[in-house]
């Protein structure tokens, strides 16, 4: 594949000006010899996780008329774009079996899924009109096991195109619209399902977290986000970006909704299910909170309050640089090999954003690709034996500003990318190192300002926080 004619991409001589940057920064940190996958160091440290089993949360069923005050809401809010496609009662039967009828923990529940997961009668296009062949995954197993609970989906939701950007804008079905102020980035890729929830649509609704794209719009949106340990859930049945950091995730009204659908999804023989047998030690990444807007660096303030804690001891994250030269090299690497033949099929779908970056993942040779994945792994053992052997979850901002405005997307190619990137400073080095990570939101009492921060915890200490989470004095 030559890069730079496959994806025709606006700048051809940018390409390889990156490409040539990431490699000087793969090269200063190369790591020889072989070394595990980060998802073998994760499911390790799994294992040796040995408190006694959590118990669930008690069910609450919903009104059996749930479903069609959902469509209710979601056709009186269409101007909001929150939804690529609604789902009739006939089609959302179809593709539950009827077992949303049953008894499950989440019964009569509606919810709503990002255009990138398979379904009964629905294949996704990923936030663009292309469609994905199925290629023997019908319907997600993700899904399934919500359908299982009782859960009736709603609707498709609107995402940034293939998921590759953090803005929340689609041209091709309108920008989903902020429910707490419409001049307000909504933030991506998953914009549409904390649209949905943040403007009461639905309870809950999935999305996926590749760098941050269910925590950034769940902050920006007012409510509640998981992104899960790596390989936790199921991503089969899902239209990838890139596998080695896609990570299918939850957007919820509260922090009770996001622990029961969390509950849900996570196998019982998971080690997530083994609660921590002592009180949570809270690490603060004071170094990012200090390079935070005042409104973020309060919420700190409003955290500790909230989890009735004084202070916490300041700890120090990866190399954030590092993190996103990797992530960079990997998820282009995997996107751009994955999203060709889609490109060759149907080139409109591809904004000249996205085709600048695919041509820069083409781009990368599979050694510097292979020397990112070792620095990976390097990262991840380093930071479990270091930071996370001295504290049980850290506090970090989700975004260096607590609200960006849509207006700022009307600059310079240059300065769009620029706030793209800044967007997602915070956050790839969580899913570079594969742990879990829930989004909390606030309120500022003095000025009324929503803002967000981001706990981050252990490898499948997934329920941890989300019981944490759910103590906190809101």
């Amino acid at each position: 594949m030559t890069a730079t004619l496959a994806f025709d991409p606006p700048n051809p001589s940018g390409v390889q000006d990156a490409v040539l940057g990431l490699k000087q920064v793969l090269d200063t940190h190369e790591t020889t010899g072989a070394s595990p996958f980060v998802n073998e160091i994760l499911a390790a440290e799994g294992e040796r996780r040995d408190g006694g089993a959590a118990e669930a949360l008690a069910g609450e069923h919903a009104p059996s008329n749930a479903f069609e005050s959902a469509r209710r809401r979601a056709d009186e809010r269409q101007a909001l774009n929150a939804f690529i496609r609604l789902f009739s009662e006939e089609e959302a039967h179809s593709m539950t079996g009827g077992k949303a009828m049953g008894d499950g923990t989440l019964a009569n529940l509606p919810f709503a899924f990002k255009d990138v997961f398979f379904a009964h009668g629905h294949l996704p296009g990923d936030g663009t009109p292309y469609r994905f062949p199925s290629r023997g995954v019908e319907q997600a197993p993700l899904l399934e096991r919500l359908f299982a609970a009782g859960a009736i989906p709603v609707g498709a939701t609107n995402l940034d195109p293939f998921s590759y950007s953090t803005t929340g804008e689609n041209p091709f079905y309108g920008a989903p619209i902020n429910p707490l102020d419409p001049e307000l980035l909504v933030g991506g890729s998953s914009s549409g399902s904390s649209v949905a929830v943040g403007a009461g649509i639905v309870p809950f609704a999935i999305g996926t977290d590749t760098g941050g794209s269910i925590r950034i719009p769940a902050a920006f949106c007012g409510v509640w986000g998981w992104k899960p340990t790596n390989g936790l859930l199921d991503a089969s049945g899902l239209v990838p970006l890139s596998p080695s950091h896609d990570c299918p995730a939850v957007v919820a009204s509260d922090a009770r909704m996001l622990r029961r659908v969390a509950e849900t999804l996570i196998g019982k023989s998971s080690p997530a299910w083994r609660k921590a047998e002592s009180g949570m030690r809270i690490g603060i990444a004071q170094e990012l909170f200090a390079a935070s807007d005042a409104d973020t660096a309060k919420a700190l303030n409003r955290f500790l309050a909230a989890a009735r804690s004084g202070s916490g001891q300041d700890v120090a994250v990866p190399d954030l640089a590092l993190c996103n030269g990797i992530a960079t090299v990997i998820t282009g690497y995997e996107a751009a090999r994955f999203l060709h033949p889609a490109f060759e099929e149907m080139p409109d779908a591809f904004t000249g954003n996205v085709r600048q970056r695919l041509a820069i993942g083409a781009s990368i040779a599979r050694r510097d690709y292979d020397v990112a994945q070792r620095i990976r792994s390097r990262l991840t053992a380093d930071f479990l034996a270091g930071t996370l052997s001295k504290c049980d979850l850290i506090v970090s901002p989700i975004t260096p500003r607590a609200c960006y405005r849509r207006e700022e997307l009307n600059g310079p190619a240059e300065s769009v990318r620029a706030l793209t990137l800044e967007l997602l400073d915070f956050n790839r080095w969580v899913n570079s190192l594969g742990l879990p990570a829930v989004a909390i939101p606030f309120r500022l009492s003095e000025s009324g300002q929503m803002v967000a921060v981001q706990i981050i915890g252990r490898p499948y200490g997934d329920l941890d926080l989300l019981r944490f989470a759910g103590g906190l004095a809101l």
